[in-house]
């Protein structure tokens, strides 16, 4: 999933008055806690993404757990729009995605083994 990608299919079930610029840098944020908690990446090496510029460029989490890019965005834009119960739902289903991934890459990685030896 490259991060237009992602927008995209958000904006198609989900229309909203956000700029694809914001929406980059709140995936940004969920990236970022992808790569400092599952990674164990140094903040200085964390990978940040601008938009237009980087709209083609994949997310690091592959299918089938990239779905958590998703959620986070749509929990976004609930709490944006200030639609707070929403955003507590959108939430729920943004943190069983993210543990999945979590618990998934904790069985087959030993992250920082992984992040040692060029595997991400």
């Amino acid at each position: 999933m490259t991060l237009d990608s992602c927008i995209q299919a958000v904006d198609e079930y989900k229309p909203n008055a956000f700029s694809n610029e914001t929406k980059a840098q709140w995936l940004n944020e969920v990236e970022g806690m992808v790569q400092t908690e599952i990674f164990l990446f140094h903040p200085v090496d964390l990978v940040q993404y601008r938009y237009p510029a980087d709209k083609d460029v994949p997310l690091l989490v592959e299918p089938p757990y990239d779905r958590l890019y998703r959620s986070y965005l749509e929990a976004k834009i609930d709490y944006a729009n200030g639609e707070y119960e929403t955003y507590a739902n959108s939430m729920q289903v943004f943190n069983a995605d993210y543990g999945a991934f979590l618990r998934w890459f904790a069985l087959t990685y030993e992250p920082a083994d992984a992040h040692r030896e060029g595997l991400l």
